[in-house]
């Protein structure tokens, strides 16, 4: 004979399943929504170059009207059309990277660049040029960086040693955009 409480312990066994059923169809849920939900960020958010191309922009220097006014107050002025040369070298050579010697003086604390000279290049790739080392006329040692790229590599700071030792006025620079640079060497 069935008691009161073994009719309650049946009644509650599909109850029980019910409510397990329900846990398990929850955690099944959330967890295939949060891989959901990773897989849409991974694809919509920038990846780690779009953080290295806003850094790089923050720290690097736009040019307006021919001058470049950067943190320390110094502007890098271009006379002769000078500027207009360097752009139309950067164009030419989007395929890969290229050295420019800026040729000029350093009056005031300010950078004149009168002309551009090319180097003889030995090899040049996407992220890298090998180049004769610019003369001492040369104010500003110069190569193109792969587009929106501004920030120097290790390799570039180590090279304004050898920089300094020819003219101990001039600086090292980067192009990564027609009208956006970043320099190194003007803050002392």
């Amino acid at each position: 004979m069935e008691t009161v409480d073994d009719k309650k312990s049946d009644a509650s066994a599909p109850e029980e399943e019910s409510k397990s059923a329900r846990i398990i169809k929850k955690i099944l849920i959330i967890s295939v929504s949060l891989l959901l939900l990773f897989l849409i960020l991974s694809y919509l958010v920038p990846n780690y170059d779009f953080f290295w191309i806003v850094a790089g922009r923050l720290e690097s220097y736009n040019i307006e009207d021919n001058t470049i006014t950067l943190k320390n107050g110094a502007k890098i002025i271009f006379h002769n059309d000078s500027y207009g040369d360097l752009t139309k070298i950067y164009y030419e050579n989007q395929q890969h990277e290229f050295k420019a010697c800026l040729i000029g003086s350093k009056e005031n604390g300010n950078y004149y660049v009168e002309k551009i000279e090319i180097p003889k290049i030995f090899s040049q790739g996407f992220s890298s040029v090998t180049a004769e080392p610019c003369t001492k006329e040369a104010i500003i040692s110069l190569h193109s960086h792969p587009y929106k790229s501004c920030f120097l590599s290790l390799h570039d700071v180590n090279g304004y040693k050898f920089v300094k030792d020819v003219n101990k006025d001039a600086i090292i620079g980067t192009m990564c955009e027609s009208d956006r640079f970043n320099f190194y060497g003007h803050e002392e």
